[in-house]
């Protein structure tokens, strides 16, 4: 075993699996779309990763699949919202400013690659 086999933090996993697991999803969109330009990954902010940590309420983040136009895969997108202990999305918060009325808490900040792809990740 080598040290990059090795996984040191819980729910990770190791780089071995993650080619064979990104492999595996270019050979299946290349499959239906072989188009070079599809989405190989997202870029998720760490500011934004703190953002969403402010919801103290939520047990996990539920990442969504999007897209800005039906008919073009290459603006496939993710969306997150928080998750409460119910399981339950929490879409919007109440208002501090006006009564009866909800802030969103949909986060749409991912930026897909390969407009911010690491070409020389062996994820890639």
């Amino acid at each position: 075993m080598s040290n990059q086999d090795i996984t040191p933090f819980p729910d990770t996993i190791s780089l071995t699996d993650g080619v064979t697991l990104t492999t595996n999803w270019r050979n299946y969109i290349t499959t239906l779309d072989p188009n070079p330009d599809y989405i190989h990954a997202f870029n998720i902010p760490m500011e934004d990763i703190q953002e969403l940590s402010r919801f103290t309420n939520c047990t996990s983040i539920r990442a969504y699949l999007a897209m800005t136009d039906p008919s073009d895969v290459s603006t496939l997108k993710v969306i997150l919202v928080p998750v409460d202990a119910k399981n339950k999305d929490i879409t919007g918060i109440p208002s501090a400013i006006e009564t009866d009325a909800e802030v969103s808490t949909i986060f749409d900040f991912t930026s897909p690659c390969p407009k911010t792809c690491d070409i020389d990740s062996p994820l890639f």
